[in-house]
């Protein structure tokens, strides 16, 4: 004897509502370039503390030259 089967399957229309949807533009960053930046800032830092003979170390370099460079970056 044979059953029919007389359950929907709503995964299918779940899917094709979420099919429908729109997605959001991504917001999209080149981190390579900003890293870029950040490093040769850092080397600037490196070489102003040389000069000035002010204690510190290549993490500080780094951190300030990446808070220098978000400021004039940041978009309001």
């Amino acid at each position: 004897m044979l059953l029919k089967k007389t359950v929907t399957d709503t995964s299918t229309t779940k899917a094709g509502v979420l099919k429908n949807k729109k997605k959001k533009p991504e917001a999209t960053f080149d981190f390579s370039s900003f890293q870029d930046e950040v490093r040769v800032k850092a080397y600037y830092n490196y070489l102003k503390r040389m000069k000035s003979n002010m204690p510190g170390n290549e993490m500080i370099d780094w951190l300030e030259a990446e808070k220098s460079l978000r400021s004039t970056t940041s978009t309001h």
